[in-house]
């Protein structure tokens, strides 16, 4: 039985995708399926994991992921007309296929039957993610206030004055933040730090910052 674990914020597209993976796997294949939630303990026994990340996510350690079989088909739902990643990825999601939400039925097939013919190669059954060498970006100290005085909505005039900076210093600030996640604008600029805020990290620099500490 094949366990695949769903997790989108879009419930209408998770329903069709489900039926669609129902049809490739156990309909054309004969391999049942269970459609499992994002957990740790189901990402660990997971087959195929469908997971929607926001712009900016693949560029940051998903400690979730961390623990998923080395052969395990990871799909990666995104939605906008933007590339979602470029460069090397972090090991926990270093064989994703990402997949655009407005992508039609055959090419989405197409992608799913290809990803998984690639993840069940002996390449990938040696795969081992040691986090300390992994790739995954962070924001540094200085960008990490700036960011979190952004995400409570002050202007760049404020965030200057709070943090004794200059304008100037603090935009360039921003535009690395933006630059380094391969963000496009303030929205996607605030959807990324939602995300951070919320990332399962012990420490997490930017959760902390916000909650004062």
């Amino acid at each position: 039985m094949l366990q695949i674990v769903m997790s989108d914020k879009n419930t209408t597209y998770q329903k069709g995708m489900e039926i669609l993976l129902e049809n490739i796997f156990l309909h054309e294949e004969g391999k049942l399926v269970e459609f499992l939630t994002l957990t740790e303990a189901n990402v660990a026994i997971a087959d195929i994991i469908v997971k929607y990340f926001e712009p900016g996510e693949s560029y940051l350690c998903n400690p979730i992921l961390r623990n998923r079989k080395a052969t395990s088909l990871l799909i990666g739902i995104y939605q906008g007309t933007n590339k979602p990643h470029f460069g090397e990825m972090p090991l926990c999601v270093n064989n994703m296929v990402f997949i655009n939400r407005t992508e039609s039925l055959s090419k989405t097939r197409a992608l799913i039957v290809r990803g998984w013919e690639n993840s069940t190669k002996t390449a990938y059954k040696n795969i081992r993610r040691n986090c300390q060498s992994c790739l995954h970006r962070t924001l540094s100290p200085q960008q990490v206030k700036v960011a979190a005085h952004f995400y409570r909505g002050f202007n760049t005039e404020k965030i200057a004055s709070d943090l004794q900076l200059n304008v100037k210093t603090v935009c360039a600030h921003k535009r690395m933040i933006m630059t380094k996640f391969n963000l496009y604008s303030d929205c996607e600029l605030l959807h990324f730090l939602n995300g951070l805020k919320n990332q399962m990290l012990t420490p997490n620099s930017f959760s902390e910052c916000l909650a004062g500490k």
